[in-house]
């Protein structure tokens, strides 16, 4: 259980915490590492080949990035829906 001078000593970490991750470049410098935000986890670069097809193989599973991107994972292979195809896609 807290006491009031251990709960003060944990208000103020978190405190710290707080301003230290809206300051810009959050825990970079202090502790060596950083908070990720969803964007920027999700981030790819995608890279589209010449191979199209016209329907994507069973047991395919729908994947949606940032900005509304969406691929589909079939096995070790990405496709994108591409004018009424799809394409196969690389992920980077």
């Amino acid at each position: 259980m807290f006491n009031r001078g251990s709960f003060g000593r944990v208000a103020a970490v978190c405190g710290m915490l707080a301003i230290f991750s809206f300051a810009g470049n959050g825990l970079e410098g202090v502790l060596g590492f950083r908070f990720v935000g969803t964007a920027e986890a999700k981030t790819v670069v995608i890279q589209r080949t010449t191979v199209y097809i016209n329907t994507l193989p069973k047991g395919c599973v729908k994947t949606t990035y940032s900005g509304g991107i969406v691929v589909w994972k079939c096995g070790t292979k990405y496709y994108q829906p591409y004018n009424n195809r799809y394409v196969l896609v690389y992920i980077k």
